[in-house]
């Protein structure tokens, strides 16, 4: 597995703020040449108002992956056209069978197409025919997921049940963003950027971009949702049968070309001053995590627990609050991603809007370097960030030995407190929402803290996604289209860019990036992900997805929904040490794990449990 250093020296990039247009949203289903299109059509944003793909505060190119650096995911099916494009590059070149996917990479099909890809945590995407899937980055929560975006058309996921220490599933569409626990699901967005998602089995929570703080829309197994222009989630509502294909076709047949494309600049522009601001705080929250971070690194080297512990409330909200607004622009920068792809494939379509296309033609650009600036966030800041919240945070405290990281033992000393969320929100000047509590279902797959082993596809071997519903599958073009504005539109245009590209960067210089030094002072080392395996291999889930550690008194719980039992364990507060009850005789390493119970635990080996 690559190590990623966490001795990270990081430089800032600037961001040039974005004007934002005084254009009012367009409706796409108003008719091209009415006087409603013609009264809409005077707020058209003009080419000088228009972002410019330099404010993003990166230059076009792609990115130079490490030898030894293993992909967040793999294609594992290819019929018909399917297609690539990576991370800062513009141009797409053929798939193959094997081919690796990184952060920021995106999948496409042509007509009568599809693919198969496989994340890092075994789940799978099939994508339908012509759909654009991005690969989201597994640094985007404090706890490591793999996430994906769908950025246009329709896309089904089989997503494997969270391991302990994992995060949420996350997928991205134009107007909000899917969390998942382990479930089968699917999503579609439709040309005019409607989002929905349906849910065959399981539950997934729906965040909408309009309300980012609200509390999620929950959608159960045989339920769909629709995500509106705007980014507000409708109730779910029954979901009877797998009716994508009709779906898109039904919500498509009422779009027009022209004004769907003005709705997307207008659009644009505003994505591009959340952008701004979302980066803005970004940085604030950094610098204070910074801050924090020297603080403690000062405490401990007094061996002032006192200091430490009275520091630690405000210094864990604002790590979570800044994973909170990294989740924040990582949904923007994939719907800022997914209009430009449903601009582009509306465009190549109907060449006839091209006076529409130009104009937000510069902001289309500027949607190939949005994707690479939160991946130079993601290495240089996110990363690093990571280990502060398994040595500070209260669920970090608990989760670092399931993924294999040994918090320093001044540090473990002190016992994070719980966090509310309106402290974390506190540290945040944009809306975000907050990590959902997991349940867990125990398993030896690998939870990779930093980039998956460059190995992990070999594990795919027979490894399949869930059946549909449907004994057809889960899409089917309708046999007789209404709208042929996307399916069934013969391409006719080609999409260009004025971008001037720079050779690949590697990633090692993104750890550069950021001028922030988070990671320095408080260093922890690489996680061991055997040892984090076995030690989850041997814990035991309990009642709805639980994991439980008991002590010789009570069992405790942790990070809300999480507990974690530890079989063969002594017991060790400050009056004296008394064995716990031996369960199956297991021995179980289980370094700094954060208790709700005021007591220290200390396993054969002599690592301590908080």
């Amino acid at each position: 597995m690559r190590r990623i250093s966490v001795l990270i020296t990081v430089v800032g990039l600037a961001l040039v703020g974005c004007k934002k247009d005084d254009a009012k949203p367009v409706d796409p289903t108003v008719k091209a040449g009415s006087a409603e299109a013609a009264k809409a059509g005077s707020a058209e944003p003009t080419p000088t108002t228009a972002a410019k793909a330099s404010d993003v505060g990166v230059e076009a190119g792609g990115i130079a992956h490490e030898a030894d650096e293993g992909p967040a995911a793999a294609i594992t099916g290819v019929s018909g056209t399917v297609e690539i494009k990576r991370v800062g590059e513009a141009a797409y070149t053929a798939a193959k069978l094997d081919d690796k996917l990184f952060p920021g990479d995106q999948v496409r099909t042509g007509d009568a197409s599809s693919a198969t890809v496989a994340l890092a945590d075994e789940s799978i995407i099939e994508i339908a025919e012509i759909t654009t899937v991005g690969i989201g980055s597994r640094d985007g929560a404090a706890d490591p997921a793999s996430s994906a975006a769908v950025l246009a058309g329709l896309a089904r996921f089989s997503v494997q049940p969270r391991t302990a220490g994992e995060g949420a599933f996350r997928v991205y569409t134009p107007q909000g963003v899917v969390l998942t626990r382990g479930t089968e699901y699917g999503v579609g967005v439709a040309a005019s950027g409607e989002a929905r998602v349906g849910v065959e089995r399981g539950k997934v929570d729906v965040v909408g971009l309009g309300a980012l703080d609200a509390p999620p829309v929950s959608v159960e197994t045989g339920n769909a949702a629709v995500l509106a222009l705007g980014g507000k989630v409708a109730a779910p509502a029954p979901w009877p049968e797998d009716d994508w294909g009709t779906w898109r076709d039904t919500v498509d047949v009422k779009v027009e070309a022209a004004p769907a494309i003005q709705a997307i600049g207008a659009t644009l522009a505003d994505l591009d001053t959340q952008l701004t601001a979302g980066y803005a705080d970004l940085d604030t929250t950094a610098k204070d995590v910074a801050t924090f971070e020297a603080s403690a690194s000062a405490n401990a080297d007094k061996d002032d627990t006192a200091a430490y512990e009275a520091s630690l409330p405000e210094g864990a909200a604002t790590i979570d609050a800044s994973f909170g607004v990294a989740g924040r622009v990582e949904a923007l920068t994939w719907a800022y991603a997914g209009n430009a792809t449903l601009a582009n494939d509306i465009y190549v379509r109907h060449p006839e809007v091209e006076a529409q296309y130009t104009v937000v033609a510069p902001r289309i650009d500027a949607a190939i370097l949005w994707p690479k600036r939160y991946e130079v966030t993601a290495s240089g800041y996110l990363a690093p960030l990571r280990t502060q919240y398994y040595v500070h945070h209260p669920r970090g405290r608990v989760h670092a030995e399931l993924v294999g990281v040994t918090v320093p033992t001044f540090y473990a000393k002190v016992e994070p407190p719980a966090l509310e969320p309106v402290r974390v929100r506190a540290h945040a000047r944009t809306a975000i929402w907050i990590a959902p509590e997991m349940t867990y279902k125990v398993q030896t797959r690998p939870v990779y803290v930093v980039a998956p082993s460059a190995d992990w596809t070999v594990r795919l071997k027979g490894h399949r996604a869930a059946p549909p519903r449907s004994k057809v599958g889960w899409y089917v073009r309708p046999p007789s289209l209404r709208a042929k504005l996307v399916v069934g539109g013969e391409v006719r245009g080609k999409v260009g860019t004025r971008l001037q590209f720079a050779p690949p960067t590697p990633r090692a210089t993104f750890r550069a990036a950021w001028k922030v030094p988070v990671g320095v002072r408080v260093k922890v080392a690489p996680p061991d992900v055997r040892a984090a395996a076995t030690f989850r291999a041997k814990l035991k889930v309990g009642a709805g997805g639980r994991v439980e550690i008991r002590d010789h008194r009570r069992p405790a719980v942790m990070g809300g929904k999480v507990e974690l039992k530890a079989p063969g364990v002594k017991i060790r507060d400050h009056r004296r040490e008394v064995k716990g009850k031996v369960d199956a005789g297991v021995k179980v390493r289980a370094p700094s794990v954060k208790v709700n119970v005021k007591v220290k635990v200390k396993a054969k080996g002599g690592v301590k449990l908080r």
